[in-house]
């Protein structure tokens, strides 16, 4: 493995603990509050469908690029969903909002590990 296959893994764990660092900000600003409406009525939400829209937009472009120098910006994109239901989960003060984005987000980032000489043209 090569110094550059080094560095993209340690951005890789970086952007990781990125996510569970916004997991961590939405419950302990949210935990407390009591929910004014069900899940499922934020769910319904106008904030909420924008939002999430917003992040199944990042993913899908994060997996649409297929590009060897652009995997930053693919986890970029996948941090962006995370942001987005970060964004939800305070305006609604419901933790949970960030569960859905936040999971798909792994799944795009298990997808997307750094492989050797993967980002090397």
């Amino acid at each position: 493995m090569n110094r550059y296959d080094r560095k993209l893994q340690v951005v890789y764990v970086a952007i990781m603990m990125s996510t569970l660092i916004y997991a961590a900000v939405a419950w302990i600003t949210t935990h407390a509050i009591a929910p004014t409406k069900t899940l499922s009525d934020e769910l319904r939400s106008p904030v909420t469908m924008g939002l999430y829209a917003g992040a199944a937009l990042a993913f899908v472009l994060a997996m649409i690029i297929r590009s060897r120098p652009l995997l930053l910006l693919r986890w970029v994109l996948l941090e962006a969903a995370c942001i987005c239901g970060l964004i939800a989960a305070i305006l609604l003060g419901d933790w949970r909002l960030y569960a859905a984005p936040w999971l798909l987000a792994l799944v795009g980032f298990a997808a997307l590990f750094p492989r050797v000489r993967m980002g090397i043209r």
